[in-house]
């Protein structure tokens, strides 16, 4: 797959990947995962990702943006959890 002209970003599991904004194409679908399972990566973000962006009929990610968040330790012991911190991962699906 080739990138749009001035578009940096990567390929990973045949989705284009970028944070930047994708000119004359179309939001099919805006995607948001969270993993909160332990010893997670941001390739398990870009996994989900790519597997709900391809479910979509689309091949690319623009406005991609990702980190790591903290839950508060009170809201992790309401809700029985050990791993308080997680994995997030955002942006729109869009075909090229």
């Amino acid at each position: 797959m080739k990138p749009p002209k001035g578009v940096q970003g990567l390929v990973f599991d045949d989705v284009f990947f970028t944070e930047q904004e994708i000119v004359k194409c179309a939001v099919v679908k805006h995607i948001e995962v969270m993993i909160k399972h332990q010893n997670a990566s941001l390739d398990d973000v870009k996994r989900r990702i790519s597997e709900e962006v391809k479910a979509a009929g689309a091949n690319a990610v623009k406005n991609f943006r990702y980190g790591q968040r903290i839950m508060s330790t009170l809201k992790a012991l309401l809700r029985f959890q050990w791993e308080i911190e997680f994995w997030h991962g955002e942006g729109d699906a869009v075909k090229m």
